[in-house]
């Protein structure tokens, strides 16, 4: 009898479970089992990559001129603006020239009565000569004439120095470009004072570039001047800009015991600009075959060793992992992985050792 109700009530359950299918119900779920947790993944295969040394670096002009008038006086106009490419000689600034050509004006006529007397006192001179030489004029009349003779042809090349003078005080006041470059700044306005040797203008030559940056002493080795380094900025981190190691600096920094370092880049369309802060990437060697993760699949535990989630057949695995040289956004791995393993890099974060899983992406 106990049987016969037994075999009822299984029907019954069944019965009920289909019934509740095909009203479109699903079975109940324990509520101590959790959901797959949905997942993205990288199958992981070895890769070409050249070990590289990269390190920020600062970025310097060329050369940074501050430019003067080597005369005072008053901005008459710049001729420039500030970020305006010039070539060399080309002409800068100007200042108010009224007062220097008053002074040319002045020392040409100054030379003029200056020529006049020694055209005069060197024709009596030459009387006076002939004169003794016949010895129809006096020995005291003779050394008079030569003495004016000779004051007057000495006045006569002070005023051509203070001709030149004068024409080279004015010249000062125009102010030319040394070389090609670019005007950074304008340190005074047009009508300031400009005292002399005091700078009114800056030149930065940007054509050419110089990256400063530094190594530690464990990398020092295998570094060398005339090695090939790459610089890329931040703005543009898809075109970086070829260079070369100029030089090493033979002391460490004192407050980082790093050793500085140089690297010249020709500054192509002028992506680099004074003090920017850059990325140097500089190899180590030949290209060798390495595991590469993105930073974010690896995780660390407590005890700081860093792992990675592997999904295996549908269930989240655990596995510590060595870590090598980033390349990027991306970590080489020394041990722990083999090709063919499938890295959880979306959703990781969530997981616990042992969670089921499901795979909404696979990359390759």
């Amino acid at each position: 009898m106990s049987r016969t109700v037994d075999r009822m009530s299984a029907r019954v359950a069944v019965g009920a479970a289909v019934l509740a299918i095909a009203c479109g119900e699903a079975p109940a779920v324990s509520p101590d089992e959790k959901p797959p947790l949905a997942v993205r993944t990288l199958v992981v295969a070895p890769e070409l990559v050249t070990p590289a040394l990269v390190v920020p670096g600062v970025v310097e002009a060329d050369a940074r001129i501050e430019l003067s008038f080597r005369v005072t006086g008053y901005v008459e106009r710049f001729h420039v603006d500030e970020g305006e490419r010039v070539e060399a000689g080309q002409v800068l600034a100007v200042l108010d020239e009224a007062d220097l050509e008053r002074e040319v004006r002045t020392a040409r006529a100054v030379l003029e009565r200056a020529a006049a007397r020694a055209t005069e006192s060197k024709r009596s001179y030459d009387r006076q000569r002939e004169l003794h030489e016949r010895n129809s004029a006096s020995e005291q009349s003779y050394d008079a004439a030569r003495s004016t003779d000779e004051m007057a042809q000495a006045e006569l090349r002070e005023a051509r120095m203070r001709v030149e003078m004068a024409e080279d005080r004015l010249a000062k006041a125009t102010l030319r470009a040394p070389r090609a470059g670019h005007v950074e700044r304008r340190l005074v306005e047009e009508f300031e004072l400009a005292t002399a040797q005091t700078p009114v203008l800056v030149l930065t030559v940007l054509e050419r570039v110089t990256v400063r940056a530094a190594v530690a002493e464990v990398h020092l080795p295998r570094i060398r001047v005339g090695a090939p380094a790459t610089v890329t900025t931040s703005q543009r981190p898809d075109a970086p800009l070829e260079g070369v190691i100029e030089r090493i600096d033979l002391a460490a920094d004192p407050g980082t015991r790093t050793v500085p370092f140089e690297v010249a880049v020709e500054n192509t369309g002028l992506v680099l600009r004074p003090e920017l802060v850059v990325e140097v990437e500089v190899p180590l060697g030949e290209p060798v075959e390495r595991m590469l993760v993105p930073l974010a699949a690896v995780l660390r535990g407590s005890d700081t060793q860093p792992f990675c989630f592997l999904e295996r057949e549908g269930v989240a695995e655990r596995r510590p992992v060595t870590l090598g040289e980033l390349h990027e956004e991306r970590v080489a791995i020394e041990a722990g992985l083999s090709a063919g393993d499938r890295v959880i890099v979306r959703g990781q974060h969530f997981l616990r050792p042992g969670d089921r899983v499901t795979v909404v992406e696979d990359h390759s």
